[in-house]
Order: structure tokens, then C-alpha cells, then sequence
């Protein structure tokens, strides 16, 4: 029987074990870790599956973090057709959240409770060198810093309860770089989209932006499409703070929470 996660424990504990929990731990860990939050509590009697599915119903519950806002904003588009999306996408020395990209690209830089807004200016200025469409998803206490900060064209979504609210649409961004966009491509994926050219400099010579932007959503797309469709398939069976795990490996659950 699983313990309820409503049994509330110190916030400083609750961020000690978003910080250190690890998909791949071993039930001996988990056990660990639970005894922070829960340190009266016995968890020998539970299976490995167990002590994971309470690990990360204790977070959603109880953690205003990174990883649950990036879980409640990935929801929304697991059911939409057409729709590829990424985690942790690199533009220059910034990395934006979230990435969907179906007629056009969209980044979402997520600020959670816990954050602070200090990266923001320069991480807005990266992605608008990327993609077509830029959102901010913020918690709401940040609201009101944020709207100095993020440019005019980017998106605002806040997070209050559980709950998104769209504070502003995001509008077509104009400044697109398209050597940036090209850097951000492997060496086989530019051979691959632009197979006549020899290089980063002979494609913006013999391409105009966009092109190369068009080539951008299209390989990157195509980069992504497989492990998405993993996890939308197994959504189901995969806990919330695993997310990013199983997007990045493509491992079936079953391996990971029952051995």
C-alpha cells in the first residue's frame, strides 16, 4: 500500500530530494531518500515501482520546481497531431526547456518558484537568434519582474495552483540568425539538408534565411520525432519527474522501475 504523499515534510527537505532523486536509483537510495521526507516511515514492503511512484507523487505534490512545471507544460502537447517536441535545447551558452516545432519553432524558458530571473535577458536574446516563436513560463510571483525583462515579441505563460495561465501570445520573432541556426545542426544533419554545400559558409552564401530556416524546423524535426513518439506512446507508464529521462533514452519503464 503506498504511502499518501500528503503527508507534507519540511520544504528544505522536499528540495534536497528533487535535487538528488535519479531515475536509475536503486531501491536501497529511494528508500534513503524517502526517509528524509518521511523519516518514521517503513518502505521495505514496497517494490521498486512503488518507491519511485512515491517519489514523484510527493515532488508533484509538494515541489514547485523546474521539473514539475516542465511536466504540466509537456502535457499539453502530448495529444496534439503533428506536434515534435525536445527537451534542453543548447543556443549558444543559453539551453531552452522546452522546444516544439511542428509549421514553425517555439522555445519555452521555464523560471519556477525557485529560480531567480538573473540569466533571463541574455537567454531571451539566444533563442530569439533560433526560433520563430519564444515563450517565458513562469511562476507567478515572478510575473510582474518579467515583463521588464523578456523582449516584445516573446509569449507569457504563468503558473500559479497547479494551473497555466496565458498572459501573452508570443509573436513571429524577426531576428533569426540563420548561421547561428546552422551551428546548432550536427555535421551529418547539414550534409543531410544542404547536401550540394560544403560548409556553414557556402550554405549562407548559396541559401538565403529562409531557406535555411525552412531546412532548421525540418531537421530538427526529424532529429527529435522518434523519441517523442516514445514517450507520448508510453506516457502512460512513465512517472512525471522521469520525463526528461525516458526522452532522452528511450528505455521501455517496465526496465527501469521493475529491476
Amino acid at each position: 500500500m503506498i504511502i499518501s504523499a500528503n503527508n507534507t515534510s519540511n520544504e528544505k527537505a522536499i528540495n534536497v530530494i528533487a535535487k538528488t532523486y535519479n531515475t536509475l536509483d536503486y531501491s536501497g537510495t529511494l528508500i534513503e531518500l524517502l526517509k528524509t521526507i518521511y523519516p518514521s516511515g517503513n518502505f521495505e514492503h514496497l517494490t521498486k515501482y512503488e518507491l519511485h511512484q512515491l517519489l514523484n507523487e510527493t515532488l508533484l505534490q509538494n515541489y514547485n520546481g523546474e521539473q514539475v512545471l516542465k511536466y504540466k507544460l509537456s502535457q499539453q502537447y502530448f495529444n496534439k497531431r503533428n506536434i515534435v517536441a525536445a527537451f534542453e535545447i543548447k543556443v549558444n551558452n543559453s539551453r531552452a526547456d522546452f522546444l516544439t516545432i511542428n509549421g514553425h519553432t517555439t522555445s519555452f524558458e521555464i523560471k519556477s518558484e525557485l529560480d531567480n530571473l538573473t540569466k533571463l535577458t541574455k537567454q531571451a536574446a539566444d533563442y530569439m537568434l533560433a526560433f520563430e516563436y519564444n515563450y517565458l513560463v513562469i511562476d507567478e510571483r515572478h510575473v510582474q519582474k518579467a515583463k521588464e525583462l523578456i523582449p516584445a515579441s516573446f509569449g507569457l505563460w504563468s503558473y500559479k495552483d497547479g494551473k497555466y495561465k496565458k498572459n501573452k501570445k508570443a509573436e513571429l520573432n524577426d531576428q533569426m540568425e540563420p548561421e547561428v541556426q546552422l551551428r546548432l545542426l550536427t555535421k551529418k544533419e547539414l550534409t543531410v539538408s544542404f547536401p550540394e554545400a560544403g560548409g556553414i559558409k557556402e550554405i549562407l552564401i548559396s541559401h538565403d534565411k529562409i531557406v535555411i530556416n525552412n531546412q532548421f524546423k525540418k531537421t530538427l524535426k526529424n532529429r527529435y520525432r522518434n523519441r517523442w513518439a516514445f514517450l507520448v506512446a508510453n506516457q502512460a507508464n512513465i512517472f512525471p519527474i522521469d520525463l526528461q529521462f525516458f526522452f532522452n533514452t528511450n528505455i521501455q519503464p517496465e526496465y527501469i522501475y521493475y529491476h
